[in-house]
């Protein structure tokens, strides 16, 4: 089926004047005319402008897209798996925008002075994450919190609350990572994380982007120091493996 520019227009919830602009510079031209000399557009012309949409979408100026548009440009089924990979991304950003909100809801129910320290904090741990893990990480850690469910994770923060300042007595008082007060500590921690996900790249990631912003560990009751402290006695407390013979 051949559309007219405004009913190509209307259907692709683009303005005439846009289509006009593309065929300006080179990017869209109609396939046929109408007897009087009106544009008519096929079905090429639309794989076409998909193209050039999805390109845009994908931050491209259209002063660049010309040269994808010719008879090397990459199958439209590759074009579509790439924008869905986009989608995907966007969809697991606004899901970490809606948890955001969601916390940021309940923190203003319950009002409070430090509302705004905390309105920042939320704020920079949000494009700090963005920053430093990728969609697919952000997307297993939201995974993980939502196969604990709401039970699991009330258990892991009365956890987490009174382990911390257990560990942090004990590096304050000397204590060293393989001392048995440790290590029974760092067995409570590992026993406390499981299901959580076991990914060195993330746990690499994580301490990087706390390195480079220490405010993010704020309210969580560890420091850099606590951190170091804590990888190394759980190192100790892990069971060894046994060599292979």
């Amino acid at each position: 089926m051949d559309y007219t520019i405004g009913e190509l227009a209307k259907r692709s919830g683009l303005t005439v004047r846009a289509l006009h602009h593309y065929e300006k510079l080179g990017l869209l031209h109609p396939s046929g005319r109408t007897e009087a000399g009106y544009r008519l557009y096929g079905q090429a012309d639309i794989l076409t402008l998909h193209r050039i949409l999805a390109y845009q979408q994908m931050g491209l100026a259209l002063k660049d897209i010309g040269p994808l548009l010719g008879p090397n440009a990459p199958p439209l089924v590759e074009l579509l798996k790439r924008q869905i990979g986009l989608a995907q991304a966007e969809l697991t950003r606004q899901q970490n925008l809606l948890g955001m909100l969601q916390r940021v809801a309940r923190r203003a129910s319950a009002g409070g002075p430090d509302l705004s320290d905390h309105l920042l904090t939320l704020m920079a741990q949000r494009r700090s994450y963005e920053r430093h893990f990728s969609a697919a990480e952000l997307q297993k850690l939201i995974d993980a919190q939502d196969a604990l469910g709401s039970a699991g994770l009330a258990r892991l923060k009365a956890e987490w609350a009174a382990l911390v300042p257990a560990l942090r007595e004990q590096m304050e008082r000397g204590a060293g990572p393989r001392s048995p007060a440790v290590k029974a500590l760092a067995r409570r921690w590992i026993a406390m994380s499981k299901g959580l996900p076991e990914d060195e790249e993330v746990r690499r990631k994580a301490r990087a982007m706390f390195a480079g912003q220490p405010a993010l560990l704020q309210g969580s009751g560890l420091t850099l120091e606590l951190l170091d402290f804590l990888d190394l006695a759980v190192a100790a407390a892990r069971p060894a493996r046994k060599a292979r013979a």
